[in-house]
């Protein structure tokens, strides 16, 4: 805590319950616009954020990426795409089967600086 106030920065935790970790269930796509799923469709850390929900049977797909003007997905979560498709960004979508039969997304799989 004592380097967040050195730089007058503030934190918070957000419970994880039935989901592997938070990235799983939610993803800032930038612009104030956060995709959220399961647990974290109603869960108050979030109602600040314009949130984009993704329904259960895609829960898969809220673990998307925004790079620069870019978001990627994982291909085949069409309720989801239409719902990205609103922010007017190009969409990449992205075969992630392999990797979601072991719990893998795109975050897991990615390092950005």
């Amino acid at each position: 805590m004592e380097i967040l106030t050195r730089f007058n920065v503030s934190s918070s935790t957000v419970p994880v319950q039935h989901i592997l970790h938070l990235k799983t269930g939610c993803t800032y796509m930038g612009d104030n616009y956060m995709l959220v799923a399961g647990e974290f469709v109603q869960d108050p850390a979030f109602t600040t954020f314009d949130r984009i929900v993704v329904p259960d049977e895609e829960a898969y797909a809220a673990n998307c990426l925004r790079i620069n003007d870019h978001l990627i997905m994982p291909k085949g979560y069409p309720q989801t795409r239409a719902q990205l498709q609103k922010l007017g960004l190009p969409i990449i979508e992205l075969d992630m089967s392999e990797f979601e039969k072991q719990d893998g997304s795109l975050t897991c799989l990615s390092l950005r600086f």
